[in-house]
């Protein structure tokens, strides 16, 4: 069984947003929710500015599914961690208990009350996406079981990302994870998205999600 994983290369990062056009486009957020975020680092010693991809990390120990009342947050065979909104009630534990703060609750509102817009379909955002249920990135399992890339990998025209099985000792993805770094490594959540970041760049980040995780 494949255990899927990131690699990015911030080094080739341009601050397009593609990605996050990607993730809005392919899975129908709700409004204000986004999975896929392009957030900035100063790398001071280079003159120039970091872009860096920021979503949920998919961790081998992840601490919202330990956080979770309900049981709700799971990981899968293949390493993917996903919300099951039968269970979800909603109480927001998991959001509290990520370090990364990439999970939130699902609002009440629709892109345009009283219009009848694809975005406002009941059968897309009310059913994938439930009201005060809570959100996060599902690393586009639907595409995967197609046999295909989550979308902000696929439509990234810098190719930033690198989509593969951790534990192929032969995949492509095994090359750029011996010089990758993972994002609050000390946590102890063993993330399965890590990065090559531009040099002096990676401890600056660490420490602003450190103490600002939504990186507000």
């Amino acid at each position: 069984m494949a255990r899927y994983g990131i690699v990015l290369d911030l080094n080739r990062c341009t601050g397009c947003m593609t990605c996050v056009i990607a993730c809005k486009q392919e899975n129908l957020t709700r409004p204000g929710v986004w999975w896929d975020r392009v957030l900035e680092a100063e790398d001071e010693s280079l003159d120039r500015i970091v872009y860096f991809r920021y979503a949920c990390m998919h961790c081998d120990n992840p601490p919202c599914a330990k956080a979770c009342p309900e049981q709700a947050i799971y990981k899968r065979s293949d390493g993917i961690v996903l919300i099951d909104h039968e269970r979800c009630k909603g109480h927001g534990e998991c959001a509290k208990a990520c370090p990364y703060g990439v999970i939130e609750l699902n609002p009440e509102r629709d892109y345009f009350a009283g219009e009848r817009v694809p975005f406002d379909d009941i059968r897309m955002t009310r059913v994938m996406h439930p009201p005060g249920k809570a959100s996060t990135c599902n690393l586009c399992v639907h595409r995967i079981e197609q046999g295909r890339e989550p979308a902000c990998v696929e439509e990234c025209p810098s190719k930033v990302m690198l989509f593969g099985d951790l534990d192929d000792p032969n995949s492509s993805i095994q090359k750029k994870l011996r010089k990758s770094e993972q994002l609050l490594a000390s946590q102890g959540t063993q993330p399965k998205v890590s990065y090559i970041f531009p040099k002096n760049t990676w401890k600056q980040v660490e420490h602003r999600i450190a103490e600002n995780p939504r990186m507000e």
